[in-house]
């Protein structure tokens, strides 16, 4: 069975353009505001701010995980109710037997407008990919040798895999919009969408390029929400729909926060997230369990499997740790003009 399972991984790194694959994805996609929307930049009140989140999952496919993880920093620049705001994100994602390695570092730059009720802000987020693999952890049936007393599978004899890269490099760029409104005093929205890929970037190990070796246009499509049940209770709706090529997924779920008495701990929260995946098949739901301590926000979730392969993950999907600084605001609220007397 294990051998399956790899031939089938390394038939989709080496076929990436003929098969519907999705992108890098997060369940506490909240919290990873760089990776989600570059017009997100800016968007928080503080000098500044850093993100991180690490994802783990499929593990019991074979033993070899797919591990991303993802660091940010933004600032903004106010003047009065405009901002200009600068950012990077770095990612970084492991997969499979293989080690399909993925790099990409971006510059984020955005635009935000304070208008009344009214917040609207327009990022981009240009940046450079690189992609690799080891192809050396990988047996063949060529390598088969049973005069090996080590094992049946020599890796000094020839693969004939040749004609592939070792690495990849390419220019990537996202754009990205967004809307807050106010509603009530209790009722705040955000609504944003995302173009990823908008250059369609060649994707290829093999130095072919064709529609299916590059990348699809992604789009992603975010709505949050924040709503004062109470003076120390608030609950926070979130929902994610993206598609690319085919393949597509949506997300939505929420989580219920609870104000503490503690100065230094200001917050509990947990909820849940929902999961559905080409064709709206349900493919996950999602346990999230967070703390708000001082300036930082730390948020853990647990994604059971039940879509048809929980019979190889035996249910058990991923798992993410998020964690985010967000630094006081050191911006006068009330600015004094002296005026002499006469």
């Amino acid at each position: 069975i294990n051998n399956k399972i790899y031939t089938l991984i390394i038939a989709l790194f080496f076929a990436i353009g003929t098969v519907k694959s999705q992108d890098i994805h997060f369940t506490q996609f909240y919290a990873s505001p760089l990776t989600l929307n570059p017009a997100l930049t800016g968007v928080f009140d503080g000098d500044w701010r850093v993100s991180g989140i690490y994802r783990n999952q499929w593990r019991a496919i074979g033993g070899y995980p797919f591990k991303t993880i993802s660091v940010g920093f933004d600032h903004p620049i106010r003047f009065f109710s405009e901002q200009i705001n600068v950012g990077l994100v770095i990612l970084n994602d492991q997969s499979g037997v293989v080690n399909l390695t993925t790099n990409r570092f971006y510059g984020n730059i955005s635009y935000l407008k304070v208008k009344g009720k009214h917040t609207l802000a327009l990022g981009v987020q240009p940046g450079y990919v690189t992609e690799g693999y080891d192809i050396t952890k990988y047996s063949f049936n060529e390598q088969f040798d049973l005069g090996n007393s080590q094992d049946m599978f020599n890796s000094k004899l020839p693969n004939y895999e040749n004609g592939y890269n070792k690495s990849i490099s390419f220019f990537d760029l996202n754009a990205g919009l967004l809307w807050g409104y106010r509603l009530t005093k209790t009722i705040s929205t955000q609504f944003g969408y995302t173009l990823m890929h908008i250059n369609r970037p060649n994707r290829s190990f093999k130095s072919v390029s064709s529609d299916t070796t590059r990348f699809g246009m992604r789009n992603v499509f975010h709505f949050g929400a924040t709503i004062a049940l109470n003076d120390k209770n608030r609950f926070k709706p979130n929902v994610l729909d993206m598609y690319e090529k085919g393949a597509s997924e949506f997300l939505m779920g929420g989580n219920f926060e609870h104000d503490l008495s503690i100065p230094t701990f200001k917050a509990v929260y947990a909820g849940a997230m929902f999961r559905y995946g080409w064709s709206g098949t349900f493919d996950a739901t999602s346990a999230v369990v967070g703390l708000k301590w001082k300036n930082f926000d730390c948020g853990f979730s647990y994604d059971v499997n039940v879509s048809s392969l929980s019979t190889a993950t035996k249910m058990r999907g991923a798992w993410e740790v998020s964690l985010i600084y967000i630094s006081r605001n050191t911006k006068p609220t009330k600015i004094k003009i002296p005026c002499d007397r006469y």
